[in-house]
């Protein structure tokens, strides 16, 4: 306990992405010896500058202690680098976390899979099917899906794998009491029954912008591999795939057209050595020496509805590009009668036939609409959830959903 109060009181005075933790567990030796360095042992660090000297020689642990009281109470783990079950990967990197909160199962990264997948949070209906179709493609093949819960890509990969039957963890930029987006309320729970959320920000850590770079790190740094799906030159999936090679990982991504703006960083990324991923064997068949529970024949398995599902645009469609313009529902855009995702309504429970009925054809229903309905907002997430796994609805960027 006592290391855990020491890792909690570091990672509150020095905060998420710092290499100081590395830093001063070398000089030091141990963690003992950094609580109880003095003024003469700070002193003589000339790396540290005042302000860091200032909080290492405040040696209060109540703060530390609030924390771990509250993440007891509210069933929450907290995993140091002194643990047992702290990721291996993740010792490896010199800017590890000091902490881990997290909830529900974290795979046992040594003997299992894991492939971070990522991408753009404004995603086209080339990106959303590829997406969709990998994380499936993955969990059917025995690995597990890490990524950071965004819309967009992000979540769209982890979906897939969920539907698949697989499990996932997803990297949070807040704390761990903090869903972001809102809209991912039942996805993070579906997340927590069958893999894990974790986050390095203490609870109630508001989403902030500069959070989600630092958190990056943390998402390729757990897997041997990381995949871009969709991302254009300015997108944040560059970050992380950057983050992969200098962690020494394995750098997947999905070609994309050349006129394409959405993929204009993927295609940059492929010229510049990025390995070609066009599915989940591309990249299940590169760790079969390593992991013996890969199943390449059933990774080529595709999700029933989305069989149904044909690429709405071609190649010589401009509409297949993308549009640099803002638009409440791009997916809608796409999608012709023609194109609609079939499903079984039978299979639909009765909440679940309630929001379907509630919903329109041919225009974008806003979650906040839906929200009328008489449902409270983690029950209907949860419906809308299984809406769009069934294939009844798609989710857009922005909080709406596609009725089909």
């Amino acid at each position: 306990m006592k290391n855990k109060l020491i890792w909690m009181w570091l990672s509150l005075h020095f905060g998420a992405g710092s290499r100081i933790y590395h830093k001063l567990y070398a000089h030091f030796g141990s963690l003992e010896a950094i609580y109880d360095s003095d003024d003469a042992d700070v002193a003589m660090i000339d790396w540290l500058d005042l302000s860091r000297k200032k909080k290492l020689l405040d040696k209060s642990l109540s703060h530390a202690e609030e924390v771990i009281e509250w993440c007891y109470e509210h069933d929450v783990e907290i995993i140091t680098p002194s643990d047992k079950n702290y990721p291996e990967f993740l010792r490896l990197i010199d800017d590890y976390p000091a902490v881990l909160y997290c909830k529900g199962r974290l795979p046992d990264f040594k003997n299992e899979l894991c492939i971070s997948v990522v991408g753009t949070r404004k995603m086209t209906v080339y990106g959303q099917k590829n997406a969709y179709e990998l994380g499936f493609g993955l969990a059917k093949g025995g690995a597990t899906v890490i990524s950071g819960m965004a819309l967009g890509i992000d979540c769209t990969a982890q979906k897939g794998a969920l539907y698949a039957g697989g499990s996932s963890v997803a990297v949070l930029g807040s704390g761990i009491d903090v869903c972001y987006p809102r809209e991912n309320r039942a996805l993070m729970d579906k997340i927590i029954n069958v893999g894990a959320v974790i986050t390095e920000y203490p609870p109630h850590t508001p989403p902030n912008g500069t959070n989600f770079p630092v958190r990056n790190r943390i998402i390729s740094a757990l897997s041997p591999a990381t995949v871009v799906v969709e991302a254009d030159k300015n997108s944040g999936a560059l970050i992380t795939a950057n983050k992969a090679l200098a962690q020494g990982r394995m750098l997947f991504a999905y070609p994309g057209p050349v006129r394409n703006f959405s993929t204009e960083g993927t295609n940059q990324l492929l010229r510049e050595g990025a390995r070609v991923a066009t599915c989940a064997i591309d990249i299940l068949e590169q760790f079969l020496d390593r992991y013996s529970n890969l199943n390449l024949s059933a990774s080529k398995e595709k999700p029933v509805f989305a069989k149904t599902v044909k690429v709405a645009a071609s190649f010589n469609d401009d509409s297949f590009y993308g549009s640099k313009e803002k638009v409440k529902a791009p997916v809608s855009k796409v999608i012709t009668k023609e194109e609609i995702v079939r499903f079984d309504r039978t299979k639909l429970s009765p909440d679940e036939q309630a929001v379907y009925d509630a919903m329109v054809f041919d225009k974008p229903n806003a979650y906040d609409t839906l929200a009328n309905i008489g449902f409270d907002a983690s029950k209907l997430a949860s419906i809308l959830m299984m809406l769009e796994i069934s294939g009844a609805v798609e989710s857009t960027p922005g909080g709406y959903y596609i009725k089909k």
